[in-house]
This record gives structure tokens, sequence and C-alpha cells, in this order.
């Protein structure tokens, strides 16, 4: 299975983006970046849009990277500039089990986010609740992501739309037994 070097990871909220791509950077020993770490700042500050536009512009203009993120201002330098689209369609109470044990436990460990931020309880309950927007956002991230996949704007672009954790553990599979990677381990 040939993905590029340019790979972009996209899908909800806690439909695995992440550890997705960290272990595809692994296998394929490319270089991951995640934009939640590049547009979050300390004291969960959001990052000036032309600063980060402007990070994720040179990390786009390299020769390999794999990006997971679903940021829309960035849409043109991410979905454009990748070989490889990876959709992780997850249903939608998966992904709210998802959101929820992670900030749980992001909470009761105190483990440090992005630039030392941390999830607390009061924020889990305020308007800005990670599991309000997961839920809020979950049809408009599908809705697009189902209309660029099946739409003319991006149809050059290779689309990986993977909708079960068979359909997960099939790509992997396959990814594993790959010629690619068996040619660079060589």
């Amino acid at each position: 299975m040939n993905l590029g070097k340019k790979i972009l990871v996209v899908g909800a909220n806690g439909s695995g983006k992440t550890t997705f791509a960290k272990k595809l950077s692994k296998i394929l020993n490319i270089t991951h970046y995640e934009l939640d770490n590049i547009f979050w700042k300390p004291d969960w500050m959001e990052s000036e849009n032309a600063e980060f536009r402007a990070k994720v512009d040179d990390i786009t203009q390299t020769e390999s990277w794999i990006i997971d993120g679903n940021y829309s201002r960035n849409q043109d330098l991410t979905i454009c500039r990748a070989d490889t689209i990876i959709w992780l369609d997850v249903p939608y109470v998966k992904m709210l089990y998802r959101v929820v044990k992670r900030s749980l436990y992001r909470i009761v460990t105190q483990k440090p986010l992005w630039h030392n931020n941390r999830e607390s309880f009061g924020k889990l309950f305020s308007g800005s609740s990670i599991i309000l927007f997961a839920s809020r956002t979950y049809g408009s991230k599908n809705a697009k992501y189902n209309r660029l996949i099946n739409g003319s704007e991006f149809a050059g672009k290779k689309w990986i739309r993977l909708k079960s954790s068979r359909e997960e553990k099939r790509f992997w599979k396959e990814i594993n037994s790959s010629d690619d990677i068996k040619s660079s381990d060589e």
C-alpha cells in the first residue's frame, strides 16, 4: 500500500487520530505533528491564526509528514498538500465514550497536555467542555469529510475511510505486510 510521504489523519474528536498517527509515524518512520500541539499555547490560549498557519505551512512544505487534526482554517495547507488523507469515521457512541473516558483519565491523573495544559472538572462542565464540543461538531465534521471524499475538489487525493475497528485492523495488517515497509527496513 503506497500512502506517499505526506499523510493527513482526520476524524471527529475521540476518533483516535493521534494514536493512529503516532503508530503510523513509527511504522513508516515519518515525523508526526499533532495540530492541537501547534495550536494550543500555555493556559489554553489559542494561537493567532497567522502564527498557526505559518507553522503548518512550514511543516507541510517539508518532504514528509504525518499530521493529525481537523483545523479547517488550514485545510488549504493540509489536505491540498497531502498525498493521502485517512478519515477515522467512528460511530457517534464510540466517539462519545472515548472522549468522556479520555477526559476523565486526564482530569484524574492531571496528565499534562500541550504546553503543560491540563483538563479540569471545571472546564469539563463549562460551555467550552470538550464533551459538548465533540457532541456538537460530530455531525458537521462527518458531513464535511463525506462531502470532501465524494466531491471533485480533492478528487486527485488518495482517501482512506476507516469506519470500524475491523477496517482499522485490516489497514494495519496491510501496512505491516507492505513492500514499502519491508524495503525501508532493509
